[in-house]
């Protein structure tokens, strides 16, 4: 294992990229605790923060089981607090990587955020890099910090109803990989004993792990290590863990099988006890199929868990025929603007304007009463398919939160759906356009334009990413601080004007990427008859975009970037222009000798 990770390691160098460690989840993982402990001080909570034993044999695939759990919790925060709901993406079907879970737990610290009404705070957050941690410190942090949560929830922790509820999905999971073995005679449930407390339902857990483990040992792969019986009193919360740590198992049984197949956390109507959680253990080892060394194993190939441009493109006809509703149930008529087909796209491409299409259903949700949540950002990594379709199953997850604020209650998230149709011959162009298409509906549906200080933002956003690149490439810091200090005077100008701009700034960032030896990008920026405020932000998103192909080629990532913050300020479109302007500067001092450090 530890010859693969170098062998993986070594690749991505040589791409320029960075594989994320455990220590880069930890130090993410180490800003969203001071973000828990001070929403818990600002709600008068005064007990100590949890403290969580020393933990064994945590792997990645736990560890994002543990953040997805923080994730849950937020939501039932937001839903508690009439924030309205988010969406909560299903533990991936793949083997899981420490990268993987440094994007859930990212997730998780941004969703936190828009809690925190004290700017101050939030800017002086510090970021420390950690180095030596295991899997093992990340869980245990997380458990913590999931632990601290529940005094914001007003709970002491997870309810024998909370587990039951976790044990069906345990029961539900286990049942599918009975079944994939075409195995559908099912024994009937174990006799329900009375008066039983967490101890038994944690040791019940650990009999099953035992025969999980023997099912890994016949389908040879490294099997589980079963945990040492705790001489303590057990709460329902560390039945609850020991619950997620064996669905984690099962995804990897799932994985290695070559099926995919997701089931929620369905919720009960009536109150449950540790003795129906028993029960629903027992029954899931009973029907647990051990994979017998003396049968055939139906399987299929691991590739095929692997997704495609077929794949996304799926999920992006799903969301276009939700918006469709979306735009019924509100009586909107007016077509939306057809973009162009463009062709010779990456995934990233895709990525970035899933991206967008995220921020404008995010903004939706605001204009229909939620409250905030974090936007968020395109990563500074290589781009798979596989991104694509997570952001892409995001989008679908939210817009079916909207289609049920509306009223329309039979919309289901495509994750969990049983009869999707799989297209054939997608490219990554053929997933940019239908997501341009979601796009440009959401323009529809939001029905106002993006303001002078929404577009600011994101030019300096763009002047944030360019910065670390210069000096990489050798520009004199000085240089680049005198350049963003300088004041440049303008006349007035209009958004046609700026638009202008924002292509010829567009034309010198393909000609950095040509002298970089890069394939330019092919997006073009469409130019409407009459120039409005969201081309222009749609026009700087492409140009993000841009600049993250550049960064990703040249071996830079998130850590380097210091993102500014909004503006109070009220910008003019010549404010934003004049910023344009800067950046051009930054852009063109590349092709001058005294630009260099010596």
């Amino acid at each position: 294992m530890k010859k693969l990770f170098i062998l993986i390691f070594g690749v991505m160098l040589l791409y320029g990229y960075r594989v994320k460690t455990p220590s880069d989840v930890f130090s993410v993982a180490m800003v969203l605790k001071q973000k828990v402990q001070y929403l818990r001080e600002v709600s008068g909570v005064t007990t100590p923060f949890p403290q969580v034993p020393v933990q064994k044999n945590k792997y990645p695939r736990h560890v994002i089981q543990k953040a997805l759990e923080i994730l849950r919790k937020i939501n039932i925060y937001r839903v508690s607090k009439h924030y309205g709901e988010i969406f909560i993406p299903p533990y991936p079907a793949r083997n899981i990587t420490p990268s993987e879970v440094y994007e859930i737990v990212k997730r998780v610290n941004t969703e936190v955020t828009p809690f925190i009404k004290n700017k101050q705070f939030l800017k002086h957050l510090k970021y420390i890099q950690y180095h030596g941690k295991t899997p093992n410190d990340v869980y245990r942090l997380l458990w913590s910090i999931s632990l601290a949560f529940n005094s914001l929830l007003g709970v002491h922790g997870d309810t024998p109803t909370d587990v039951y509820v976790l044990a069906q999905k345990l029961v539900k999971t286990v049942k599918f990989i009975r079944e994939t073995q075409n195995q559908y005679d099912t024994p009937n449930k174990p006799k329900y004993i009375p008066n039983l407390y967490p101890n038994h339902a944690l040791y019940a857990s650990y009999d099953f792990l035992r025969k999980v483990r023997k099912s890994e040992e016949h389908l040879w792969i490294e099997p589980t290590e079963i945990p040492t019986k705790p001489h303590k009193v057990i709460t329902p919360t560390e039945v609850y863990d020991s619950l997620q740590y064996s669905i984690a198992e099962l995804q990897r049984i799932k994985y290695r099988l070559g099926v995919e197949r997701y089931f929620k956390l369905e919720p009960t109507k009536t109150t449950k006890t540790m003795s129906d959680v028993v029960q629903s253990i027992d029954y899931a080892k009973e029907i647990m199929p051990l994979f017998r060394l003396n049968r055939d194993i139906i399987q299929y190939p691991i590739s095929s868990l692997k997704k495609t441009p077929n794949n996304v493109y799926a999920v992006t006809q799903s969301i276009l025929k939700k918006i469709e509703i979306l735009k019924n149930l509100k009586g909107i008529q007016k077509k939306p603007t057809t973009p162009p087909y463009i062709e010779g796209l990456k995934p990233i491409h895709a990525f970035q304007k899933a991206n967008e299409a995220t921020e404008k259903a995010i903004r939706l949700k605001v204009q229909m009463g939620f409250y905030p949540s974090e936007v968020p950002r395109s990563p500074i990594r290589p781009i798979t398919p596989d991104d694509v379709y997570n952001m892409a199953i995001r989008l679908d997850g939210i817009v079916t939160i909207l289609l049920h604020k509306a009223g329309y209650q039979k919309a289901e998230e495509y994750i969990y759906k049983v009869d999707k149709e799989i297209p054939t011959g997608k490219k990554p162009s053929d997933v940019y356009f239908n997501l341009w298409k979601i796009s440009n509906n959401l323009d529809l549906l939001l029905a106002r334009e993006y303001s002078v200080n929404e577009i600011y933002y994101l030019s300096n956003v763009l002047k944030a990413k360019l910065i670390p690149l210069l000096k990489k490439l050798k520009i004199k810091p000085k240089l680049i601080v005198k350049i963003e200090n300088t004041k440049i005077d303008v006349t007035p100008k209009t958004q046609e004007d700026v638009f202008n701009l924002t292509l010829q700034v567009y034309e010198d960032l393909k000609h950095i990427q040509k002298r970089l030896n890069m394939n330019p990008s092919h997006i073009i920026i469409p130019k409407e008859q009459i120039v409005t405020s969201n081309n222009l932000y749609n026009a700087l998103r492409i140009m993000n975009a841009t600049v993250n192909e550049i960064l990703i080629y040249k071996g830079m990532d998130e850590t380097q970037i210091h993102y500014p913050t909004k503006s109070k300020k009220e910008e003019t479109m010549t404010d934003l222009y004049a910023n344009l302007l800067k950046i051009q500067t930054l852009l063109n001092s590349l092709y001058k000798d005294q630009s260099y450090e010596k």
